[in-house]
């Protein structure tokens, strides 16, 4: 009697578990789909953040006219032995510049690869807008192939975000009471003359912060003592934002 119980109950769980198999390989047959996915990153060398990269044009000489940011794709599965064909396309709601306005690169994910970089050329000049005074917005989108759809919910965009003015770094108040307080003019002689664009180093350094300021009073007086910078569109003598001369130095207000 218990011996026929024991097998009653192994033929029971037997069957279980085979219909238990059964259906798992029946659900993972609906749930797989033949084709690997994509998601989209930016390029850290462009300081990049998770959904955005954002550039300057102010921080360049006016005969630039345009630059190359980058757009990573990156491979969730597994790498091909032959070339596989994305498809990258703009969100309408999120752009607001038309196909004048950019280039983009080939969408080839080469054999072998887990990512690849796409070149996004951007103009400095955006119809319909004023880029010393707004951004311009390209989103990009991955649009599903026969070889490789979107994956990752959160970065199926990414957006390239551009503008002709300067903006303010966080580092800034490092030295913001001893050169002066932001300003396009003042950063963007500093970039221009120094090669300065972020100022963690001056932090509680107070030799190195009162170095900086000579140096760039030094600077701006070699500039201001040029004639030949007569008919430069930052002034001459160097213009601040508000039309004035610009100053660095100590406890500025402007």
């Amino acid at each position: 009697m218990i011996y026929m119980k024991r097998l009653f109950i192994f033929s029971f769980l037997t069957l279980v578990s085979a219909l238990f198999l059964t259906t798992a390989c029946e659900n993972d047959e609906y749930l797989y789909q033949d084709i690997d996915k994509i998601w989209l990153a930016g390029d850290a060398n462009e300081n990049a953040t998770a959904d955005s990269t954002f550039f300057s044009f102010r921080a360049y000489s006016f005969s630039t006219t345009d630059t190359t940011l980058h757009v990573i794709v990156k491979l969730t599965g597994h790498a091909a032995d032959h070339d596989r064909k994305f498809k990258l396309v703009p969100v309408d709601t999120l752009t607001n510049v038309d196909a004048s306005s950019y280039e983009l690169g080939n969408f080839i994910l080469p054999a072998g690869a887990y990512e690849v970089s796409v070149p996004v050329k951007i103009k400095r000049s955006v119809p319909g807008l004023d880029l010393t005074k707004q951004n311009a917005v390209l989103a990009l989108r991955i649009e599903p192939t026969e070889d490789l759809g979107g994956s990752v919910e959160d970065a199926l965009d990414y957006k390239l975000v551009w503008c002709d003015y300067l903006v303010r770094p966080s580092s800034w108040s490092t030295i913001n009471y001893y050169i002066g307080p932001f300003s396009q003019a003042r950063y963007k002689f500093i970039i221009d003359f120094t090669g300065y664009t972020e100022f963690s180093m001056f932090a509680n350094n107070y030799n190195l912060i009162f170095w900086f300021q000579g140096d760039l009073n030094r600077l701006l007086d070699e500039y201001n003592n040029n004639p030949a910078n007569a008919g430069r569109p930052e002034g001459w003598p160097y213009l601040n934002d508000n039309g004035e001369p610009l100053q660095f130095g100590s406890g500025l207000r402007y």
